[in-house]
């Protein structure tokens, strides 16, 4: 059996995160952090994720540590539904033929493990992510295995295929935790952080107990079961029995019922208050509408504070016996058939009767070897790391083999590091920070094609932005020290075996450059004297006269949906309005990578000071999953600039209870945030946000207005109309709506869901989405002057078929939108003038046997 161990991403705009993937021939294991961008990393570089079955997250549980863990846990339950569905395909076709049908493949689901918070931040996304097919344990380790015996050497979990060792560090008590900027916040959001003398906090909100939000992980989010909703029945505390796992609602929040039990004979003093059972998966919920249940998604979980502690991880694999020798085992005359029980560790009889142990036909035992995963962000876990008694314990640091660092930014070059890399010189010391790995891009099929279409149309398709040096100093040649490279990978068992090849290569954007035909350049030529031709730009100048902003820039982030593909990100299109603001439609995971890989640091910068408003269309994973992220980053950025900003969110009052429930956890600067379709946690959503409701702090809009629209639960199309007149409409996703069309009549600007072709009708039905025909036939009602078509179903991995039918019907207001690629309103005929060159070069990508991705949209 074969243990390997790949770095399979590094700190990156794409990638802001360390992940390790750890697989043996019966498990895969996932260590590290499993930040935004994680599962797309693993689609470029092939890793398969769908045998996941444990998560060690390493350093302080935040966002930046585990803000792709939720996607991923939704790719893998897609994938074991998709493996269902194959295997029951196919067994209708043996059962024809009459084979034996296969057995269906089990996933016990997977085991979460990390530090404080890890709960409560998957429980806080209750309101977005429910009823998965997949199970979910997460273990929230709260406690230091070895406090009370520094020298115990126990692992404290283990299974049939490695053994674990969590090393927790807390932050220096001389060093105060990450806070609140006090002198911004309102009491109704400041957690008291006060300090003593010595510097140590005092006075500090404790973090929460897990147990209720675990139940609604296990029970509610993940269970493994489509059946069961976010509803809890009722119970009276009388009926209650000691194995039920209820909850009753302390004030405004949910605490978990612990006794008495009448059941136990206690007497009770309220029987009649009321409790909230969590379901076993496949339990029967009962009426759904039910004014007697519980909807957690919309009641506050108990609230917690940031948390002190660091996670780092010794693993190593079992000790495996030597090599069985059959010729030996024969000459003590062993039955064939008792070579198995030999194997197995049991003694057996040999010829005359005499007993044949283990040890005389096995050779030597291979000792379990492992790795070290050190996660340090901050110098103020530093001191506390390099005293902890493990690294000190010659039999827990016996037959490791690498240890991987991941490390803040500036760390690797900390003396007390160096000093322990000489120390233990026999290992092999990997840094994985910001400043010891490269930039370099993560998915070079989709950065290929995007220097190909430059070719065609440079004025829209900008190179992506890298950098493939090192910041850190080459170590030297007989440094045990290696800088992090993802990709690069090693056999830990059955022995040792480092692979020098393996690592990921830079991809050769100049040969894809090079690569395009000749033909399509002259088309690209014969399209660029067209757009630029004075006769044309005089009409197209006289034909939009009365369209305001048309400098404003349209860039479509993510145009893919249900989940990252290599070629597409999903669902997030950036506005920049110059003089006004810049305004996000939607914000997928991994958004914020794609801000960065299209622009400079200057300019990402500026995109962040100048942000206005994020608008989140509807509550699938794929719509929101990286507005964390991107609003952490916008604070940071209004800090350093050292302004007051304001940040509207128009969403729905459960993604509002979401952020704040997040905010407990690490500082996102949600006291900053303002909510104009759900001002306040207890009030309904609206329909409709006008300029009265936006107040003095407009963000550089006269209104909001949101509009019902035939998708999932509380879907809404918007329109934003900003101070300068220019009405910006955005579907969402939706089937097509004619209340939508009217509501946005004349909009300047249409972004429309286009999932499917319009050969997917019934597709289009079934999953209540868009095809290109009503996409445009929302766009015809709607009179919009310019549309753009975006969030295509990942089948089509290059949109290729469906940009044909757009070049068919010619039409000059209509774009198909692509990942990265920048136009400005006053340009759609400009850039339509590009459409048969950009058509042609698809084709020829096609042709070349380019993949195309099977259909798991929502």
């Amino acid at each position: 059996m074969t243990t390997t161990v790949e770095l399979a991403t590094v700190p990156s705009a794409d990638t802001p995160g360390t992940c390790i993937y750890l697989h043996h021939d019966r498990r895969t294991y996932i260590l590290g952090q499993v930040a935004e961008g994680t599962q797309r990393a693993f689609g470029s570089r092939k890793i398969h994720l769908g045998g996941t079955e444990h998560v060690f997250l390493s350093g302080s549980v935040g966002w930046d540590q585990m803000g792709g863990l939720l996607g991923y846990l939704l790719s893998v339950g897609g994938a074991i539904e998709a493996a269902k569905e194959a295997t029951i395909t196919e067994n209708v076709k043996r059962k024809e033929k009459g084979q034996k049908p296969l057995n269906q493949a089990v996933h016990e689901g997977i085991s979460v493990h990390g530090g404080d918070n890890l709960c409560h931040i998957l429980a806080s996304c209750r309101p977005v992510i429910f009823r998965q097919p997949i199970k979910v344990r997460p273990i929230e380790s709260r406690d230091d295995p070895r406090s009370a015996d520094p020298a115990r050497i126990e692992p404290d979990w283990t299974d049939d295929a490695v053994r674990v060792w969590k090393v927790p560090v807390r932050r220096a008590r001389s060093i105060s935790p990450p806070k609140r900027r006090h002198e911004e916040m309102s009491n109704r959001h400041e957690q008291t952080q006060t300090q003593t003398e010595d510097g140590s906090p005092k006075g500090r909100s404790p973090i929460s107990d897990p147990e209720v939000a675990a139940r609604i992980v296990e029970r509610v989010m993940f269970s493994g079961s489509l059946i069961n909703g976010s509803v809890l029945p009722r119970r009276w505390i009388r009926d209650l029995k000691p194995t039920d796992k209820a909850v009753i609602v302390d004030g405004s929040t949910m605490k978990p019922y612990k006794g008495p039990f009448a059941s136990d004979g206690a007497e009770l003093s309220n029987p009649y208050e009321k409790a909230w059972v969590f379901l076993e998966p496949g339990d029967s919920i009962g009426n759904e509408n039910d004014e007697s249940g519980l909807a957690v998604n919309h009641i506050p979980l108990p609230k917690t504070a940031y948390g002190d502690t660091s996670m780092s991880y010794i693993i190593k694999c079992h000790d495996r016996r030597g090599k069985f020798n059959a010729a030996a085992a024969k000459e003590y005359g062993v039955n064939v058939k008792d070579f198995k029980l030999l194997t197995s560790g049991q003694s057996v009889e040999g010829k005359d009767g005499k007993v044949v142990t283990p040890e005389m036909v096995l050779g030597e035992p291979q000792p379990g070897k492992g790795i070290v995963v050190a996660d340090i962000a901050t110098p103020d876990f530093l001191d506390s790391f390099m005293a902890r008694p493990e690294w000190e314990s010659p039999e827990l640091m016996k037959h490791v083999c690498a240890m991987y660092w991941i490390l803040g930014e500036g760390m690797a070059s900390d003396a007390q590091i160096q000093q322990f890399t000489e120390k233990h010189s026999h290992i092999k010391h990997i840094f994985c920070a910001k400043d010891t790995c490269p930039d370099m891009i993560t998915h070079p099929g989709a950065a290929e094609i995007q220097t190909k279409l430059r070719q065609i149309d440079p004025e829209r398709f900008p190179l992506p932005q890298f950098d493939n040096t090192v910041r850190f100093p080459t170590p030297r040649a007989d440094s045990p020290v290696e800088l992090g490279r993802a990709g690069t990978s090693f056999q830990l068992m059955p022995r040792v075996a480092f692979d020098d090849e393996s690592m990921a290569q830079f991809p050769d954007l100049l040969a894809a450059a090079k690569s395009v035909d000749k033909d399509l350049i002259s088309l690209a030529d014969e399209a660029k004297a067209e757009a630029t031709n004075a006769d044309f730009l005089a009409r197209v100048e006289q034909s939009e006269t009365d369209i305001p902003n048309r400098d404003a820039e349209i860039i479509p982030l993510g145009t893919g949906s249900s989940m990252p593909s290599k070629h597409r990100n999903v669902s997030a299109t950036l506005i920049r309005v110059p003089g006004i603001g810049n305004y996000l439609l939607d914000c997928g995971e991994g958004t914020l990578g794609q801000i960065r890989r299209a622009f400079t640091a200057w300019e990402t910068a500026d995109i962040l000071r100048n942000l206005k408003c994020i608008v989140i269309s509807h509550a699938h994973a794929d719509h929101h999953l990286g507005t964390a992220s991107l609003i952490k980053a916008w604070y940071e950025q209004s800090l350093r600039d050292g302004t007051q900003d304001t940040l509207a969110i128009s969403c729905i009052g459960r993604y509002r209870m979401m952020l704040e429930e997040l905010s407990q956890v690490e500082d996102l600067g949600f006291h900053r945030l303002r909510f104009p379709s759900c001002p306040s946690p207890d009030e309904q959503d609206r329909d409709m946000t006008t300029a009265e409701d936006l107040g003095e702090e407009n963000f550089g809009l006269r209104s909001i207005k949101r509009i019902p629209v035939p998708h999932c639960w509380r879907s809404y199309g918007t329109q934003l109309e900003l101070t300068s007149g220019l009405r910006i409409a955005y579907s969402g996703d939706c089937r097509p709506s004619s209340a939508f069309a009217q509501g946005c009549k004349g909009a300047h600007l249409l972004i429309h869901e286009c999932t499917f072709g319009d050969d997917k009708q019934d597709h289009a039905k079934a999953k209540k989405h868009s095809t290109m025909g009503e996409a445009l036939g929302v766009a015809r009602e709607m009179e919009a002057r310019r549309t753009l078509l975006t969030h295509f179903s990942q089948r089509y991995a290059k949109s290729d078929s469906l940009r044909a039918k757009a070049v068919e019907g010619e039409e000059q207001d209509v774009l198909l939108a692509f990942d990265l690629m920048r136009v400005k309103l006053g340009d759609f005929q400009k850039a339509a003038c590009y459409l048969p060159a950009v058509g042609k070069l698809m084709e020829s990508l096609d042709k070349k046997g380019l993949d195309r991705l099977e259909d798991t949209t929502q």
